[in-house]
């Protein structure tokens, strides 16, 4: 008799989540179908939230905007930087500023010309999120039970950041990551955390990601990742080789003893300190997590550490099933490599989430992430018609590029994230997107965030700080690509090899005062800023912008250029003449 294979029953907490995450599932199906109409409802919640307000008091006539016109008729457009006198407002102590409702926390992100901005969340921010993390979890635990399995691995707070409050009385950084769930649905998923959130509160990257692979080691039957870059994955892979030994030795011991902090120091750090201080507070916090003793395992791991010379992530974690790490835009330049050290696990990507709001959340039936309707109102900026009356959800087009405006239960009104995304299809008859990169003048390899304004303040202060000689005739700065990639100073200038250091060293001090580039630095995604002499520098830059499009009369060499490839331009030994460099070279300098 031929016996008939059958598929393993889900893992019970699959079940678990599935049961939990139905109905806000079901809801969020429903609203695929008539985009338009959740469109509305949401923009009537918004409406609600900022009614009484200051905000609201500025407006006139608030009270009788109704419809999706009514609301672009009457608030313009904002940015974070015209939002920052009311944030200041609120983190002062003032009520009812943005919204009626409390702001529970402050988080950070990039900002523009500032050097961090603080984001409000209030209760009805969080039921947003809500609205879209619930359909996202019940879609992993239907399409993806196996993810439920074992633990999984939650890396979403900053980590080596410490949590702080306003003036007011107000926290900055979010208790941990189970905030952004419902009470109930966090305790679920609490207990299946292989790392606690308490380990961001270390006070450095390099111990933080110590004790976090000392804990994912203990778990043979680790079964679903969320990160954010995929090159945070490949570091945490590459410090488990470099530690492997002492590791391997806290596994089998049962105990985890952190580095100093001198890899932290080598990755080009901007915090974490040292001494006593931060010996004592990293070993409050690693006592108070405990550790288990897993002799056999480590035993095994080292017999293959010592055959091979690597530890696989398959040989680790046989069962993990999924990844779920941002895939789009420049995060795709890292998928590589993290493939390589996790070959053969499935990899989701995340969507768009920003610290301000959820724009698109994947789903297994889609062909692209799909707008998160019933989170926020939302609005696109046509990229080819920039100065047209922006779209609604569903007036967008496939194959199209729109930059996204949000507003948000937390009293952000039609607020320019900055973010730039492409219409790839529909599901349903609800877009479905891929973040293609940043829409305003912003250089984002890994989740830095540098703006040109940003830099320029950097360049002028730090020209008129270095006084001496004259003036740089010629300066950029500019991405590029390596392992890590980083950020190349351009100058034309007087000062010899030790002052091109000194240029080099005071821009990177400048770029560490911004929250978003200090963290890449500290985990190590980004390698510190080099500086490299040019001759005839503007007319180098000319030669490439005419050979990529643009018109000679047209090119203002910028504070900072977005694009890599600049090495061949810069440094060829031959003077660009012109547009006549060839096609083929084009194609080289910017791959």
């Amino acid at each position: 008799m031929t016996r008939v294979a059958r598929s393993a029953p889900p893992p019970a907490l699959a079940i678990r989540l599935g049961a939990a995450t139905a109905a806000s599932a079901g809801e969020f199906e429903r609203a695929l179908e008539r985009p338009e109409a959740a469109q509305a409802e949401r923009l009537a919640a918004v409406l609600r939230a900022a009614r009484g307000s200051q905000q609201a008091g500025r407006v006139t006539g608030f009270e009788r905007i109704r419809t999706a016109r009514d609301f672009q008729d009457a608030i313009p457009l904002c940015t974070a930087d015209q939002l920052e006198p009311d944030v200041e407002r609120i983190a002062q102590g003032e009520p009812a500023v943005l919204t009626r409702e409390s702001v529970l926390w402050f988080e950070r992100s990039g900002g523009s010309s500032g050097a961090c901005k603080r984001i409000p969340y209030t209760a009805q921010l969080l039921g947003e999120f809500q609205a879209a993390l619930l359909p996202w979890l019940f879609d992993l635990a239907r399409s993806r039970p196996r993810a439920w399995a074992g633990p999984g691995f939650w890396s979403v707070s900053p980590i080596a950041q410490d949590r702080d409050v306003t003036p007011g009385g107000i926290p900055i950084g979010s208790v941990g990551d189970s905030a952004y769930f419902p009470p109930r649905l966090a305790e679920q998923l609490a207990t299946t955390f292989a790392v606690p959130g308490e380990v961001a509160h270390l006070p450095d990257v390099e111990s933080c990601r110590y004790v976090m692979l000392r804990l994912l080691l203990e778990r043979d039957n680790l079964a679903f990742v969320s990160a954010w870059n995929p090159s945070f994955m490949s570091l945490m892979m590459e410090d488990l080789e470099r530690h492997a030994v002492r590791l391997l030795e806290d596994l089998e011991r049962g105990t985890c003893r952190p580095p100093a902090g001198d890899g932290a120091e080598r990755r080009g750090s901007a915090g974490g300190g040292g001494g006593a201080a931060r010996d004592a507070r990293v070993k409050a916090i690693v006592e108070r997590i405990g550790f288990r003793a897993r002799a056999r395992r480590a035993r095994a791991l080292r017999t293959r550490w010592a055959r091979e010379a690597r530890l696989d992530a398959r040989a680790l974690w046989p069962e993990l099933a999924l990844i779920s790490v941002w895939t789009d835009a420049q995060a795709q330049r890292a998928l590589p490599a993290m493939r390589t050290r996790f070959p053969g696990v499935e990899i989701q990507g995340k969507g768009l989430l920003a610290s301000e709001g959820v724009v698109s959340i994947p789903w297994f039936d889609a062909p692209a992430p799909v707008l998160a309707v019933r989170s926020h109102f939302m609005e696109f900026i046509d990229a080819e018609r920039p100065d047209a009356c922006p779209l609604l959800a569903h007036e967008l087009e496939a194959e199209h590029s729109y930059e996204v405006v949000i507003s948000t239960g937390s009293g952000l009104l039609r607020y320019r994230l900055g973010d730039q995304i492409r219409v790839v299809g529909h599901h349903m008859e609800t877009p479905c997107i891929r973040f293609e990169g940043r829409a305003d003048a912003v250089s984002d390899l890994v989740g830095e965030k540098l703006s040109a304004s940003r830099v320029g303040a950097v360049l002028t202060r730090v020209t008129r700080e270095r006084g001496e000689g004259s003036a740089p005739r010629f300066i950029m700065l500019a991405p590029e690509w390596g392992s890590p990639p980083a950020y190349h100073l351009w100058i034309e200038c007087d000062a010899g090899d030790q002052g091109l250091e000194c240029w080099a060293q005071k821009v990177e001090a400048g770029l560490l005062e911004g929250f978003s580039y200090r963290y890449a630095r500290e985990l190590g995604q980004l390698a510190a800023v080099r500086a490299f002499r040019v001759e005839a520098a503007e007319r180098r830059y000319e030669a490439r912008c005419v050979a990529l499009g643009q018109r000679a009369g047209g090119v203002k060499p910028p504070d900072l250029d977005r694009r890599p490839g600049w090495k061949e331009w810069m440094l060829s030994p031959e003077m660009p003449a012109g547009n006549r460099q060839t096609p083929a070279a084009v194609a080289r300098s910017t791959r």
